[in-house]
């Protein structure tokens, strides 16, 4: 490859990632409804540069949301560095979670509803689920973390902390942590009582991800 193509390359691989961040900044400040002008100007590009590498918001909605996943697969590897396997360890990555979803609710919830069934941020939800997996089985293996617990009940568990209490949030931004204490309280073994449902499974998330779209 010539000298000149890697340049372009280069050049929109940062196009790419300031529009992923200027429209994840305009997101939170405007919600979803934010017009894709504001957003390619907070990017310092070109309206026609955005509609480029994304030409729907819900393209773009989908990327950002993919980009939070990651983000949350980010921090579960942190925590496996940090912490040893354990419940301490699955409450920490609980809490760094909930505390991103609780900063930008009302833009997760409606992007999420809006992207829903994209090819791609499914295969960025099974990944997360994955990386969930993961942490939860190295708790079970040691006796912490009750043995029916799986990480879709993990990530579930974690939007519904802040969903729980989201109409208080404006005036007490930090109530989420209290239900997501007695959500913790609730995966040690000694309170384990059998769960009326079964969890979703990630093939079961990825159908009904397919039929959403």
């Amino acid at each position: 490859m010539s000298a000149a193509a890697l340049g372009r390359r280069s050049d929109a691989q940062r196009n790419r990632l300031a529009l992923l961040e200027a429209a994840a900044a305009a997101f939170a400040d405007g919600g979803i409804e934010v017009s894709a002008g504001e957003i390619a100007r907070r990017a310092g590009v070109a309206k026609g540069t955005l509609f480029r590498h994304f030409p729907a918001k819900r393209d773009l909605l989908s990327a950002v949301l993919a980009e939070r996943m990651l983000e949350l697969r980010g921090m579960i590897e942190e925590v496996e560095r940090e912490r040893p396997a354990g419940l301490g360890a699955v409450a920490e990555l609980m809490s760094r979670g909930a505390q991103m979803l609780a900063a930008d609710r009302s833009f997760f919830d409606a992007a999420m509803n809006e992207a829903a069934g994209d090819a791609a941020l499914t295969d960025a939800k099974l990944a997360l689920v994955s990386a969930l997996e993961r942490l939860v089985r190295a708790a079970q293996r040691i006796g912490e973390l009750r043995p029916d617990v799986t990480g879709v009940d993990v990530a579930m568990l974690m939007m519904a902390a802040t969903n729980t209490c989201a109409p208080a949030l404006a005036a007490e931004p930090a109530l989420w942590r209290r239900y997501l204490a007695l959500m913790i309280d609730g995966l040690r073994p000694g309170a384990a009582t059998t769960l009326p449902v079964a969890a979703l499974s990630s093939a079961r998330m990825a159908a009904l991800a397919r039929d959403a779209r």
